[in-house]
C-alpha cells in the first residue's frame, strides 16, 4: 500500500508517556565520561529539560563524546595544532582533528534527542511571508 508524500496515518496506539526521574549513572563510564555526565545532568536540569530512566542510553552516549572531544582536543594542545607530518614527510590534518568533527556532529545530533535544539532567531518584523505561508498555500 502506497501513501502520499506528507500524508498521516490514523493509529489506535496510545502516545507513550515517559514518568519524569533521574537516569541511574552506569558504574562502567570512564572517569572523564562520569565527569561529562554529571555536567550534562546539571545543564539539563538547569534548561527545565526533564528526563526519564529511559534517557539513561542517550546520557551514556552523549557524556562519552563529550569526554572523546575532550580527549582529541588534548591531543591537538599537545601537538601544537591541527597538523601533523605524515611519513612521507607531507604535511596533513591530524587524525584528532578529524575525529573531533566527527565527534562534535553526532554529539550535536544526539544532543537533539534530548530535546536541545539550536534557538530558532528572532522574526523581523517585515512585510514578507514565511516559508511556511508560502509552502503551506497562505500567501
Amino acid at each position: 500500500m502506497s501513501r502520499k508524500l506528507g500524508s498521516k496515518l490514523e493509529t489506535t496506539k496510545p502516545k507513550a508517556t515517559l514518568i519524569a526521574g533521574e537516569p541511574a549513572k552506569p558504574e562502567s563510564l570512564s572517569p572523564e565520561a562520569s565527569r561529562q555526565w554529571d555536567k550534562l545532568l546539571s545543564e539539563l536540569d538547569a534548561s527545565g529539560i526533564t528526563l526519564s530512566p529511559a534517557h539513561r542510553a542517550m546520557l551514556v552516549i552523549c557524556s562519552t563524546l563529550a569526554a572523546d572531544i575532550r580527549a582529541c582536543w588534548a591531543a591537538l594542545q599537545a601537538n601544537g595544532g591541527d597538523y601533523c607530518k605524515a611519513g612521507t614527510g607531507a604535511v596533513k590534518l591530524h587524525p584528532a582533528a578529524a575525529r573531533l568533527d566527527v565527534l562534535r556532529r553526532d554529539l550535536a545530533k544526539n544532543l537533539s534527542s534530548l530535546g536541545l535544539q539550536r534557538p530558532l532567531p528572532e522574526s523581523e518584523d517585515d512585510d514578507e511571508p514565511s516559508l511556511e505561508d508560502v509552502l503551506s498555500g497562505k500567501a
